[in-house]
């Protein structure tokens, strides 16, 4: 089991492909049921705060997440996590996402070298899996070629699979392989993710903050250019 001082030193560290030779698993930061909006939403990593906004810009629509996003804030504080990006995720409602549970992490990219981020979650029902071993990487495996996600549900393990509880806040980190559990058809879930970032994500699949100028970054996803990785069998 992680501690936060084990966060603490990867949060120190560039993100590095060694990270998976550990296993990182998240650990519960706060426990509670919470009041979700009555109507479905789904935001995808929208901007609520960058170095240049100083504070929260929270819109209407996410007030009813307002008081945990402090909290999470005052957390990486009090721990001395200082990502300058906040960006918040929420899929509430009837569960429509087709690739959500297939093994995948979050926020593990080497584009431009950067120290990992940090992850809060919670969700009211159908809780998240992950797997509790290691994923050794081989020498030979290059991030911005091969399909890190790929790889990685390559070598997952269904008996390595465990279960987080419901209306929890965990915390994690891109080193932490995860995933939605199936859901049958007509689930309601509400999901959240408040995600502190030592970049900013140019990714125009982002969902527009209102309260912000809008961002155009015409960039392409790297995922469309990703191949298989053939196997090696020497690790880093």
């Amino acid at each position: 089991m992680n501690t936060i001082d084990d966060f603490k030193a990867r949060a120190n560290n560039l993100l590095d492909l060694r990270g998976y030779s550990q296993i990182s698993n998240p650990i519960p930061v706060f426990e509670g049921e919470m009041e979700c909006p009555y109507e479905r939403q789904y935001i995808l990593r929208m901007m609520i705060r960058s170095p240049e906004t100083h504070v929260f810009q929270i819109p209407e629509e996410l007030k009813w997440l307002e008081k945990t996003i402090w909290n999470c804030a005052e957390f990486q504080f009090r721990n001395g996590l200082f990502n300058p990006f906040v960006y918040v995720t929420v899929r509430h409602g009837l569960v429509t996402s087709e690739t959500d549970d297939d093994w995948h992490v979050d926020g593990f990219s080497m584009r431009i070298p950067h120290v990992p981020e940090q992850n809060y979650i919670w969700t009211n029902s159908n809780p998240t899996q992950y797997q509790d071993k290691t994923f050794p990487i081989p020498e030979d495996f290059d991030s911005l070629k091969h399909n890190l996600h790929n790889y990685l549900s390559s070598q997952a393990e269904e008996s390595k699979t465990k279960t987080l509880k419901t209306n929890t806040v965990y915390l994690f980190d891109p080193y932490w392989v995860h995933r939605r559990p199936f859901c049958e058809a007509g689930t309601i879930r509400t999901f959240w993710r408040i995600s502190f970032v030592p970049i900013e994500i140019k990714d125009d699949t982002c969902t527009q903050n209102p309260l912000l100028p809008k961002k155009v970054y015409g960039n392409q996803d790297i995922r469309q250019t990703l191949t298989e990785y053939e196997s090696s069998t020497t690790y880093l």
